[in-house]
């Protein structure tokens, strides 16, 4: 039995990033030990992961199954080698959706300094399962995302505004209004589309369609950097947290605020059921007084 976890978690970073490039960088090895160790992988499965062709990446019907219970066995794996704190009642872990670094930092920055803080980043997949279990304590995230959980308590902390991306070539050759442009757009989107309570997917869909917005075809992306990169090198459009900076070299792209999104998404704190009643307190006083 291969106990190695490495291709599986560079098989992970391809899909996140979407990209062996990208996914080799992350890793700190080069694009052709990633490449190899997929394709070893999808040997030993006796399966493919992995759709590649004309320079675009997608996974197959297996793929898809294989990355969600990937991500959920080496998030656990990881958390057997974390923090083994002898005072595990002074370490608070705090975990945060993609997009929602800032917001994390300015929280953790208002708590008091006798707790421990460690940090991570979660998939929306499988993010609030583990919340409930009690892989970690306290969940950012977008408010959508907990809406008729009965298992989790949150609190509002802070509404997030979120901006347009429109490749900048396209907009310097289009002649009108930038909604009219947006109508013939594709415009990508994070995978959010499942998560066991709401379609988040669907209600930022409708955020956006306010005030006479349209679009073309809805794409998924797996991140908000995949999808600036779509749009930067490819067309089309994007909604990104106004906080999210665009990667390197994305020069192409002309960045809008519209009205309609100005402070349009709650952002909670959401706490693991098993945390303790302190914890609570604590948490409901920080919020209170930032909201």
């Amino acid at each position: 039995m291969n106990y190695n976890l490495m291709p599986v978690k560079y098989f992970i970073d391809v899909v996140q990033t979407n990209g062996f490039i990208s996914a080799a960088k992350r890793n700190y090895v080069s694009e052709t030990a990633v490449s190899s160790a997929i394709k070893k992988l999808e040997s030993e499965l006796g399966q493919k992961l992995l759709n590649r062709s004309a320079g675009e990446l997608s996974l197959t019907p297996v793929g898809k199954e294989f990355y969600h219970r990937a991500v959920e066995i080496v998030d656990l794996y990881t958390e057997i080698w974390r923090h083994p704190d002898p005072h595990p009642d002074q370490l608070l872990r705090i975990h945060f959706f993609q997009g929602l670094e800032n917001e994390t930092a300015k929280f953790a920055a208002k708590l008091p300094s006798s707790y421990e803080i460690s940090f991570d980043e979660e998939s929306l997949s499988t993010g609030i399962k583990r919340l409930i279990n009690g892989n970690f304590d306290l969940l950012v995230g977008f408010q959508l995302a907990f809406v008729g959980n009965t298992k989790i308590l949150s609190w509002p902390f802070e509404k997030v505004s979120f901006d347009l991306l429109f490749n900048k070539q396209e907009c310097e050759q289009f002649h009108g209004e930038i909604k009219d442009l947006a109508q013939n757009c594709t415009l990508y989107m994070q995978n959010w589309k499942t998560t066991g309570i709401m379609d988040i997917q669907t209600a930022m869909l409708d955020a956006y369609n306010r005030d006479d917005w349209g679009h073309g075809t809805v794409a998924e992306v797996n991140s908000f950097a995949a999808a600036c990169l779509k749009v930067n090198f490819g067309g089309g459009m994007t909604m990104v947290p106004h906080s999210f900076t665009l990667p390197k070299y994305c020069d192409n792209i002309n960045r809008i605020a519209p009205r309609h999104l100005k402070q349009a998404f709650n952002v909670v704190i959401a706490l693991s059921p098993a945390i303790s009643d302190d914890v609570k307190k604590m948490v409901q006083k920080v919020t209170t007084l930032s909201y």
